[in-house]
């Protein structure tokens, strides 16, 4: 992570944007635009990471994290919103603003499923981003990691000299004119910027530590390295393998096979509901669990519902049939009436 902003744009650059790096950048944004799988929310961290959103993210494919606050935050509001997926592709960027974005990422994982996935890159900056998911992939090339803090400091005096410029500063407090580009770092300004890169390494590797569930020592000891497929995996800052779009279709094969599940389930509930219905009507409540155990149809049920209520119907039909007589007599008329 840079300490300070690494990009500033110049008024008299504005006519070689579309130049930048000798590439159009512009259309990065529109990477992977054609997919919008069901239930799943695609936050674009691309570029270069800034804290605030400027006129020319978009062109100089810079993204900021007010903007992934921003959509990560109406993800978790839409209702139709399943899991939201960080498709990350960036080198990293700013230290303003990240840390209050990843505990962001880190305590919405209780409201939604969030995956990042390194496509191709999440140096940095990023991984901060993408290791505050709940899980982290990678594709076989594409790398991780470089978990540290940068700051530098250009010391162009000589340069004005040659050109025959010199500035004066006038200040107030002894460490106002600190980091000053036109004049040598001093030793005081020079301990003073490892003080804070050595306090925001402190803050970076216990972020990691804790979004990853492992110890400051192991994080300590990747010394902001970048780790690449399975190798990422190994040392526990990525959780498996694979691409873009094979999550994308995996997460379709699932969609597909739940719905298929749901509809079993309803299928199910409304046979059972239909065998109750038709036991209460025979008034034979009692058969309700037996058809349920024996997992019979409601077809089959009905059938053996009918065959019950004709052979009730003609027992009462023929013990209607038989006079109120002695009892030996009643057992002389029901033989008698079974043999006719």
């Amino acid at each position: 992570m840079w300490i300070n902003k690494p990009i500033m744009v110049e008024r008299r650059s504005f006519e070689l944007l579309s130049l930048y790096n000798s590439k159009q950048p512009i259309f990065k944004n529109l990477k992977h635009f054609h997919i919008n799988p069901k239930g799943i929310a695609i936050i674009r961290i691309y570029g270069v990471l800034t804290k605030k959103t400027e006129a020319f993210d978009h062109i100089l494919d810079m993204t900021s994290y007010e903007n992934i606050h921003e959509e990560i935050e109406s993800a978790l509001e839409d209702k139709s919103i399943e899991m939201i997926l960080l498709d990350i592709d960036s080198p990293g960027g700013e230290v303003n603003g990240v840390f209050d974005l990843a505990d962001f990422i880190y305590e919405s994982r209780a409201k939604k499923r969030i995956i990042a996935i390194a496509n191709d890159d999440a140096y940095s900056a990023a991984y901060a981003i993408a290791s505050s998911a709940e899980k982290v992939f990678v594709s076989r090339t594409s790398g991780v990691g470089s978990i540290g803090v940068i700051a530098s400091h250009i010391d162009q005096s000589g340069f004005d000299k040659k050109q025959g410029i010199k500035y004066t500063t006038v200040f107030a407090g002894s460490r106002k004119n600190d980091l000053n580009p036109h004049e040598p770092m001093t030793s005081e300004s020079l301990e003073s910027l490892q003080k804070e890169v050595d306090r925001l390494y402190e803050m970076f590797v216990q972020l990691i530590a804790r979004n990853r569930g492992l110890s400051i020592e192991k994080i300590r000891s990747t010394e902001a390295g970048l780790y690449f497929g399975e190798k990422a995996v190994e040392i526990g800052l990525a959780d498996g393998v694979t691409t873009f779009f094979e999550f994308i279709n995996n997460h379709k094969s699932r969609s597909v096979s739940m719905t298929t599940i749901e509809e079993g389930y309803e299928n199910c509930r409304r046979e059972i509901l239909e065998i109750i219905r038709l036991c209460n009507i025979s008034k034979m409540p009692e058969k309700i669990g037996e058809f349920i155990e024996q997992g019979v149809s409601v077809e089959q049920a009905r059938e053996v519902l009918m065959e019950l209520l004709a052979e009730r119907t003609k027992k009462t039909e023929i013990l209607s049939a038989i006079p109120q007589n002695s009892g030996g007599d009643l057992m002389i008329q029901v033989a008698r009436s079974r043999r006719s």
